[in-house]
């Protein structure tokens, strides 16, 4: 590749080895070397290329496989008992503040509310976290 339309520094001569992610506060940090950190840097459009369209097709290990569903789980679970405490209470004093009786068909029905505005609203959340 032609360098005229730019100027390569001293010392580079080729892309750093993939997969590598710097991370200049090692033991050896010194902050003048951000300017024009060298052997971290690419400057060539192949480099450039290879390292974009290697990131993106990167594997997961399997542990992080698993984990994933795991997680949602979790998380759906812990989300879903403290939005239920918080609509269960407010129903229950709602109820007793104006001495009506509850049928067992209200907590069902709201829990049932609750799933579809959590399943609603978290598609557009899911989609652009994955």
């Amino acid at each position: 590749m032609s360098t005229s339309h730019f100027r390569l520094p001293y010392g580079y001569s080729s892309a750093p080895p993939w997969p590598s992610l710097y991370w200049p506060f090692g033991p050896e940090f010194e902050p003048v070397n951000l300017i024009a950190d060298v052997p971290h840097s690419l400057y060539y459009l192949q480099g450039i290329w290879a390292f974009v369209t290697f990131a993106k097709a990167k594997t997961l290990h399997w542990y992080t496989l698993i984990m994933i569903p795991i997680l949602f789980v979790v998380g759906g679970s812990l989300a879903s008992f403290l939005i239920g405490s918080i609509i269960g209470v407010a129903l229950a004093f709602v109820y007793n503040a104006g001495f009506f009786v509850m049928s067992t068909w209200i907590p069902f029905l709201w829990a049932l509310i609750q799933i579809l505005v959590v399943m609603v609203g978290s598609y557009s959340t899911i989609t652009t976290i994955l």
